[in-house]
């Protein structure tokens, strides 16, 4: 071996070693100057930070507690990262290969979070525990999803009114991809409020059809909420939007 081979490889060597065991603290250098890191532990490719906040319609939403996990092979194969995010009841695991052209390819997607937090992005009072176990997700440069496989699940839902909650129940969503594009079927675990209904993405284009009956829907001020959303229709009231992304 050749004394140039050797000093390439020995540079490679200090190159890669350099790159393994440079501190997390250097994250903090990627994120966009509103969001609020601290506590950096571990290395870039495998680390920690103690709290993370980030921006939600100028108020802060807590992901508490990342961790994070890099896997060079993932460029070839694979997944490329791993996040965990850890904050009082609220869990987020992903495993995702961001592509050069800014897609994202999802293999592991599990969520638990207060659904409370909506009312801070769009004025839709909500409560219930949201859960999601999605096992595959394929997402545009633009943001579109093209390919999903997954559960949501509802859990405790309610309409807050002014006039007190409105306890609707527990509702699943079956997500599946077909040739016509993405298919979200609701179910009605349990409840006062009976739902049964589709989304449909297919390219930019949405589409939601839910018919809503049972005693819930027959309360005034859960009436007067989905007033602009929904239409009676004999026995309760049923929802038909469409749009794009």
């Amino acid at each position: 071996m050749t004394y140039r081979r050797v000093s390439v490889l020995a540079t490679a060597l200090i190159i890669v070693l350099l790159i393994t065991r440079a501190p997390a603290s250097l994250m903090g250098y990627a994120l966009p100057p509103a969001f609020k890191a601290a506590g950096f532990s571990g290395t870039v490719w495998k680390g920690a930070v103690a709290h993370v906040e980030i921006p939600l319609q100028s108020q802060p939403f807590a992901l508490g507690r990342i961790t994070w996990t890099f896997n060079p092979a993932g460029l070839v194969f694979g997944d490329l990262v791993r996040l965990q995010s850890d904050w009082g009841n609220q869990r987020l695991d992903v495993a995702a290969s961001p592509a050069l052209n800014g897609s994202l390819g999802v293999t592991q997607l599990e969520l638990r979070i207060d659904l409370g937090w909506l009312r801070q992005l769009i004025p839709l009072y909500v409560g219930g525990q949201l859960t999601a176990d999605i096992e595959s997700l394929s997402i545009t440069a633009d943001g579109a999803p093209t390919a999903a496989t997954g559960r949501l699940v509802w859990e405790n839902a309610a309409w807050r009114a002014i006039g007190g909650d409105v306890s609707l129940g527990s509702y699943a969503v079956d997500i599946t991809t077909t040739d016509a594009g993405i298919r979200a079927d609701i179910v009605t675990l349990k409840g006062a409020l009976d739902v049964d209904g589709s989304i449909t993405i297919a390219g930019n284009s949405y589409r939601v059809m839910a018919d809503l009956t049972g005693p819930a829907a027959r309360n005034e001020a859960f009436q007067q909420a989905i007033a602009l959303l929904a239409v009676p229709n004999g026995s309760g009231y049923r929802i038909e939007l469409s749009g794009t992304l």
